[in-house]
């Protein structure tokens, strides 16, 4: 819940800044505010992928320490089983969103100032 939050956020700023560098770029009629704005959206994905890297790795400790702390039997394997499975796929789906966010961010970064020639 927290990673999809985070994600929220991530993407409503992304969205603010890009509207900001039109707004800017409309006003000044100089593309390159677009441009530069491309460039933080791409820090912010670049933030994005980095917490989901963090939080991943923090996780992945603690199975492992808890892992080690458990009885020979373990009841709910299945549960757990499962549990981490849909975890999986909502991380997965979270940093594929952050990969996109890089990508567009950089693309704007990139190609932004051109959209003034069209």
């Amino acid at each position: 819940m927290k990673a999809r939050i985070f994600t929220l956020r991530a993407y409503t700023t992304a969205i603010f800044t890009l509207l900001i560098g039109v707004f800017v770029s409309i006003e000044l009629s100089d593309w390159s505010w677009f441009s530069r704005s491309g460039s933080l959206v791409v820090i912010n994905g670049i933030i994005l992928t980095s917490h989901q890297i963090i939080q991943h790795m923090q996780t992945l400790g603690q199975y492992q320490r808890k892992k080690f702390s458990q009885f020979r039997k373990d009841w709910a394997h299945e549960d757990k089983h499962d549990f981490i499975h849909d975890d999986h796929e909502n991380r997965w789906k979270s940093e594929k969103y952050g990969l996109y966010m890089l990508i567009l961010g950089t693309l704007v970064w990139g190609f932004g100032d051109l959209i003034n020639y069209i």
